[in-house]
C-alpha cells in the first residue's frame, strides 16, 4: 500500500540496516526543536497525508510484532514531515523516532530531548487527547521514565487514563490504569488496602470492557 504512495522499503530489515538509519537521522533529530515544527506548513499533499497515516498504524503494529521496523517507519515519518509540512501523525512519528533511538542507541539524551519536544508538540494540539493516549508507551511509558523520578511519572498515568477514555481509546486507557497501579506498588505505595481497591477496579473495569488479555 505505501508504494502506491511513492514510500517504498527494504523487503528484508537486519540490525545493521536500522543502525545506519538510526545513524543518519540522529544528526537530524538534535537539530530539531518545538518551534521548528510549530512554523513548518500543515501538510496538505493527500498522497502524504495518507502515507503517514499509513506509517503510524504500521508504527503501532510494530512496537511489538516487530520493533525492528520502527527506525525506518519513524525516521520517514521525520523526512516526509520536513519535506511536504507538519500534521498530527507528524507527532507520532518524532515520538516513536526518540523511542527507537532509545531501544538500539546508548543516546539516552537525545531520547529524551525528542521525548519532550514530542510532548510540547501533544499538548498544543487540538487532538491532544488522542495523541496523549496514542503515545503513551512511547513518551510516558519509556522517554520519561528513563529521565525522571518513577513517582512522578506513576502520578501523571491517571491524567492520560483520562485522556484515553475521553478519546475512545479503550486499550490503551486499560494500559494506563494498569500501569498506575503496578508503579505505585514498585515506588512503595503508603496505603496498601486503597491500593488494593485500585487493582481490584481496574480488573472489574478490563472486564467491563473486554479488554483482559
Amino acid at each position: 500500500i505505501l508504494s502506491n504512495f511513492g514510500e517504498v522499503f527494504p523487503s528484508k530489515v537486519g540490525l545493521p540496516h536500522v543502525l545506519n538509519e538510526l545513524s543518519t537521522i540522529q544528526t537530524l533529530l538534535r537539530n530539531i526543536t518545538y518551534d521548528q515544527m510549530k512554523q513548518l506548513p500543515r501538510m496538505t499533499d493527500r498522497s502524504k497525508l495518507n502515507a503517514m497515516k499509513f506509517l503510524n498504524m504500521l508504527c503501532m503494529y510494530s512496537v511489538i510484532s516487530k520493533p525492528m521496523l520502527l527506525p525506518l517507519l519513524s525516521c520517514r515519518m521525520v523526512r516526509l514531515t520536513l519535506q511536504y509540512g507538519f500534521c498530527d501523525d507528524s507527532i507520532v512519528g518524532l515520538a516513536t523516532a526518540g523511542y527507537s533511538v532509545f531501544l538500539f542507541t546508548e543516546d539516552i539524551q537525545l531520547a529524551s530531548y525528542i521525548g519532550k519536544v514530542s510532548e510540547s508538540l501533544v499538548e498544543e494540539s487540538p487532538n491532544k487527547h488522542a495523541l496523549r493516549a496514542r503515545l503513551c508507551n512511547e513518551l510516558v511509558g519509556t522517554l520519561n521514565m528513563i529521565t525522571e523520578p518513577l513517582q512522578s511519572v506513576v502520578a501523571s498515568f491517571p491524567e492520560v487514563y483520562n485522556s484515553a477514555m475521553m478519546a475512545g481509546d479503550v486499550e490503551n486507557a486499560m494500559i494506563c490504569r494498569w500501569w498506575y497501579c503496578t508503579g505505585s506498588f514498585w515506588t512503595g505505595a503508603s496505603n496498601l488496602l486503597s491500593l488494593s481497591k485500585h487493582y481490584v477496579q481496574c480488573i472489574k473495569e478490563a472486564v467491563r470492557l473486554k479488554h483482559t488479555e
